[in-house]
This record gives structure tokens, sequence and C-alpha cells, in this order.
């Protein structure tokens, strides 16, 4: 699908008529917003990182919805499986190249990104993957949180 048809599309399915609560503006920034958007990806890189699940979840809307390796996640799904999956981390190394944002509205953008995990639990099993991931940001009232989230990940040999 081309790049316009999928942002065409995902602008459609969350909601043409400006889906966020930020006042309609005839015009906007795309620069600001992508600034924004990346200083957002950043914290929740800082917050994978730090397996700070709270902070995670809280870069979240109550009503985000995620696509993780073909399986479909609802917030309360996340916010349970966040939480599980860092108390057994010993180590959560990941990197993170490539980050593209496209801003939608000055309410909307899309970020994409390569990743690339090293992970250790608590009883010394190693996962390595890497894999791509597309978020959908959401700014509400001046904020801007995950609406949507998709990933996959294929892991790496040792």
């Amino acid at each position: 699908m081309k790049r316009a048809s999928l942002i065409a599309v995902l602008c459609c399915n969350v909601g043409c008529a400006n889906p966020s609560s930020e006042p309609p503006a005839q015009s906007f920034e795309p620069s600001e917003v992508v600034a924004e958007v990346e200083a957002a990806v950043w914290s929740f890189h800082a917050a994978d990182t730090a397996r700070d699940a709270e902070r995670v979840i809280d870069l979240l809307w109550s009503d985000y919805t995620m696509l993780v390796d073909g399986a479909r996640l609802a917030y309360s799904d996340v916010a349970a499986g966040s939480r599980a999956f860092m108390s057994t981390l010993e180590l959560f190394d990941t990197e993170w190249s490539d980050l593209q944002v496209t801003p939608l509205s000055r309410g909307l953008a899309i970020s994409s990104f390569l990743f690339r995990d090293s992970i250790v639990t608590k009883s010394g099993a190693l996962t390595r993957a890497q894999g791509p991931t597309t978020f959908l940001w959401e700014r509400r009232h001046g904020v801007w949180k995950l609406r949507f989230g998709d990933a996959d990940h294929y892991p790496i040999d040792p």
C-alpha cells in the first residue's frame, strides 16, 4: 500500500474529524509535531530500557490497542503484560534506529523505527529479536500518548 493511502486509511480509522481534543486549526507546523513526537518516542525508549512498566503504561491512552506479532491486544492486556514482563527482566537493552515521524495533523502523527533487542531475564535466559515498530500518537489536551501500536519480533540467532 502506498504511504499516502496508508496515512489516509489510518486517519479515517481513528477518526477524520479532528479525533483529538486539540482545537481545530487551519494549519499546523509539521516540524513542531515532529519534534514533540520524537521527544515522546525517546521517552518511551527510556521507560523501556529502565524496565519501568508504569512509565510505559503512562504513555498510552486508555483506549490504546496494539497488534504485536499477529495478536491484537487492548490497553488492559498491554498494561498487565508490561507489568508482568518487566518484573521478570534483569536487562532490557534495545536499540532503535531509522526513526521517522509523519505528522498527520496537529493532533495525530505516525512514528516508525527499527528495533534490536537483547533481553536477559532474572533467571538468566537471553532473548534477542529485531523488527519494525509503528506507533500512532495522539495529542489530547496538549499531551502526546500512544493510541495504536504495531510491532513484529524476528529472532536473532545467537
